[in-house]
């Protein structure tokens, strides 16, 4: 549990906003453990397929054990909120704060940002330009109509009911009174903390990668983060057309759909009337991408889903 305790004036400096460093920083979590954000299997199914374009070896780096990341990734009050300002503002900070920040957050360093050459800045933003490049931007458009309806949803809420309302209104893990917001911080493994706004602004941000709420780590500029609403159906028109942000085609759904507890290639191949090798194409993808294992019933492979896979077949 973290909770902010505000000064007078301090609800005025209350800041609805959507951050995409933010969201680059919490998606790590979804890549760590995508079972346990089963509304965004389509974007990992996604992801799985550019993985070679991904440098996981720094990105690994950036979660903790515990599911914590630094504070780096948090908006700052001077720096604009799009995707090139921030990369740009990790690129002109001091090694010693940036590695300072990840270490708290995770332990240790990634090893290759440890390496000479290149600055430990620029090294960090190439990193996440990269990440952001393959896969965030063919999606983001998608994902940013759904934040950008959650902060609707507060924007009607702020000017009928006030900002102590319309906290309370971002899920039962942020709770908020006159003098202090708490956000119960779901598998933390740090003590509660107790932050001051001091009279900073207070960004209050939706993300689509997060289960509860979450703050800083530190005394950093200062953030509630909240589960986003409204994430169901941000999939749903694009899985099944074949070619669009490397979902699923209609037949590979259907195979998806039709495993059930095993089927064999040839088994698939006959009910869909296809030949034995489109099946085994098919199936070899999608365990590729997570989404089926292969096991062996004596003399037959047989293939079926795996947790990923069920949360995408029960998606639609």
């Amino acid at each position: 549990m973290a909770r902010y305790l505000l000064e007078a004036g301090d609800y005025g400096l209350v800041r609805f906003a959507v951050s995409p460093l933010t969201e680059l920083g919490n998606s790590l979590r979804a890549l760590r453990s995508p079972g346990s954000y089963p509304l965004q299997a389509p974007w990992y199914a996604a992801v799985c397929r550019v993985r070679d374009q991904l440098p996981l070896d720094v990105l690994s780096g950036l979660i903790g054990p515990n599911f914590d990341t630094p504070d780096l990734f948090n908006p700052r009050a001077d720096v604009p909120l799009t995707i090139e300002a921030q990369l740009a503002y990790l690129r002109d900070q001091d090694l010693r704060v940036l590695a300072s920040d990840i270490e708290f957050a995770v332990g240790g360093i990634p090893h290759r940002l440890g390496s000479r050459g290149r600055s430990f800045g620029d090294q960090l933003a190439d990193a996440l330009a990269a990440y952001w490049r393959s896969a965030f931007r063919p999606h983001w458009p998608r994902m940013r109509a759904v934040l950008d309806a959650d902060l609707a949803r507060r924007a009607r809420s702020l000017a009928e009911a006030g900002v102590i309302a319309t906290l309370n209104g971002c899920g039962p893990a942020i709770r908020a009174d006159t003098t202090s917001i708490t956000a119960h911080i779901l598998g933390s493994s740090h003590d509660d903390l107790t932050l001051y706004t001091r009279g900073r602004p207070l960004y209050v941000v939706p993300s689509l990668f997060t289960l509860s709420s979450s703050t800083p780590l530190g005394d950093s500029d200062p953030l509630v983060m909240y589960q986003a609403t409204d994430q169901r159906s941000m999939w749903t028109d694009t899985i099944g057309r074949p070619g669009e942000a490397g979902l699923l085609s209609p037949h590979r759904l259907r195979y998806l759909r039709a495993l059930g507890s095993g089927q064999s290639t040839t088994a698939l191949a006959a009910r869909f009337g296809v030949t034995p090798s489109a099946a085994n194409q098919s199936l070899r993808a999608m365990a590729a991408q997570g989404l089926v294992r292969a096991r062996r019933d004596g003399r037959t492979v047989l293939y079926d889903r795996t947790p990923l896979g069920d949360q995408l077949a029960d998606l639609t």
